[in-house]
């Protein structure tokens, strides 16, 4: 492949993996590499897709508490609630509390 090394996802923010996979798909498009760097490009495209799936989720998840937090009398506030963060994936801890709120 290419002589530059690229990031692990876990020290990237989602619009750095946008961004490469952005990328990624214009050298898949224009179709001017061998079969093997197609190959490892579109792995590595496949683990930014995965990783920005996860943040946006993660995202949506963050949302969907801060509106349900604005149900109640002081619908005006907008309640922020501390989540726990797994430090590996980046995915929010089953919470039983948090889940129980967006229900």
């Amino acid at each position: 492949m290419e002589g530059k090394k690229k990031k692990t996802t876990d020290k990237m923010n989602f619009e750095e993996a946008l961004k490469e996979l952005e990328d990624i798909a214009k050298k898949l498009e224009a179709g001017s590499m061998d079969l093997d760097d197609s190959i490892a490009i579109f792995e590595r495209g496949a683990e930014l897709k995965k990783f920005c799936e996860t943040k946006l989720a993660e995202a949506e998840r963050k949302i969907e508490i801060l509106q349900k937090s604005g149900d109640d009398k002081d619908s005006d506030k907008i309640k922020k609630k501390r989540v726990k963060v797994k430090e590996d994936t980046g995915e929010i801890d089953d919470d039983e509390e948090l889940q129980g709120s967006l229900l």
